[in-house]
């Protein structure tokens, strides 16, 4: 389905897309249409619920001492708060749950000593010659 709609651009600039137009033997619309095509980002992907995070980054931390003394050093899936897959391969692991659960929220993490790594941030000082 086509919208469509009336824009005002530079002079310049509509000069440089009629003769790219020209050169390809192409209307000036499908041309500006192929470039705008080019250079916006793809679709975004479906943005998940905050609810669904936050619903699985707890069962994550509260099966974290289970999921230690089974699973330190591999990579687990939580979906629905289970655990549904293991594997010793990240990789591996992401491809089933993509192929499983399209568009929807699974918690992959890598099963360490603590459930929440903790990130040290240092601060700069600059000292200024004297």
């Amino acid at each position: 389905m086509a919208e469509q709609i009336t824009i005002t651009i530079p002079q310049q600039l509509y000069r440089r897309a009629r003769e790219l137009a020209l050169s390809r033997n192409q209307p000036v619309d499908d041309v500006l249409v192929h470039v705008l095509d080019e250079a916006l980002p793809p679709d975004v992907a479906p943005e998940f619920d905050d609810a669904a995070v936050e619903r699985e980054m707890q069962a994550y931390i509260a099966s974290h001492p289970t999921l230690k003394q089974q699973y330190l050093g591999q990579h687990v899936a939580i979906y629905g708060g289970q655990l549904v897959d293991v594997d010793t391969d990240y990789g591996a692991l992401y491809t089933r749950i993509d192929a499983q659960y399209p568009d929807e929220f699974v918690w992959l993490a890598t099963v360490a000593e603590e459930p929440m790594p903790t990130l040290v941030f240092r601060s700069p000082r600059f000292v200024v010659p004297a």
